[in-house]
């Protein structure tokens, strides 16, 4: 039986880890996932302690069932008779610092899209790094057509800057619906594979990420990229050369440039054994 750190046998949010890669599913499938009042919170959970885990190099987010994150949880959060305005502020400002958590978290963090991310639910899946999509797999961004601004829960920000302005200010103004294959040739997902192969490849991923640097550097180019996004070129590249610096005299960066230069003269001498 799946239990949360709390012993609850039903987890809001189910981690589950391989091979130093953390997968985080939303656990209402049944529901298609919605986005509750406790949502914010068991993500902040789980975020929390895996960032915590020296073991975790990649995370992956992804909905358990066939929907990833259907938006605001009907009756709950959003209520053709209102909601509780103290309730609505407090649960907002938890997802919303998900949101925040998941785009500036520590670790590269890969969204594998299994089916539709709608509203906020595009807004989790855009604040992921990279976003592998099923076949089936989708964002819509439908506030609009109920009366409400579209652009929510950091869409405003992110979206443009992961497709260009144009783009966002389209499916933002009509309402609309990116479905996997135009996902792709936008530039929104990295990628689009048959259902049943989501989490291989996801996990596929994670993986060249986990081998491609030790778990400290990642976190460092993380951060980088994310400076880069938001400050000027002098301002970024100051920050580049600082921490370049830091890791340039690390024990794990001699290492491994004696295995790399090592590797490189095996190569040159067996290259030369064959002419």
């Amino acid at each position: 039986m799946n239990k949360d750190t709390n012993g609850n046998s039903n987890p809001e949010v189910l981690v589950t880890h391989s091979n130093e890669i953390a997968t985080i599913a939303l656990n209402r499938g049944s529901e298609s996932n919605p986005i509750s009042w406790s949502l914010g919170t068991a993500l902040l959970h789980a975020l929390d302690a895996l960032e915590d885990d020296r073991s975790v190099s990649a995370v992956v987010l992804t909905g358990s069932g066939r929907v990833f994150c259907a938006g605001a949880k009907m009756g709950e959060v959003v209520n053709p008779d209102g909601v509780d305005p103290e309730a609505q502020y407090y649960g907002f400002r938890d997802i919303v610092r998900a949101v925040s958590r998941i785009r500036n978290y520590e670790l590269p963090v890969i969204c594998a899209l299994n089916g539709g991310a709608v509203g906020g639910g595009a807004a989790l899946a855009i604040a992921c790094d990279l976003i592998v999509s099923s076949q089936r797999g989708y964002c819509f961004f439908p506030f609009g057509r109920l009366g409400a601004s579209a652009a929510d829960m950091g869409c405003a920000y992110m979206l443009p800057r992961l497709i260009g302005t144009t783009q966002a200010r389209r499916l933002i103004y009509t309402g609309g619906r990116v479905d996997a294959n135009e996902g792709k040739e936008l530039g929104l997902f990295l990628d689009v594979v048959p259902d049943e192969m989501l989490m291989t490849e996801a996990h596929r991923l994670a993986s060249q990420i986990r081998d491609s640097a030790p778990r400290h550097a990642l976190t460092a180019t993380k951060q980088v990229l994310l400076r880069g996004e938001t400050t000027d070129f002098e301002t970024c590249l100051t920050y580049e050369r600082y921490m370049q610096s830091y890791f340039l005299n690390g024990d794990e960066h001699k290492r491994r440039l004696v295995n790399f230069i090592s590797s490189q003269a095996e190569g040159r001498k067996a290259k030369s054994a064959r002419k």
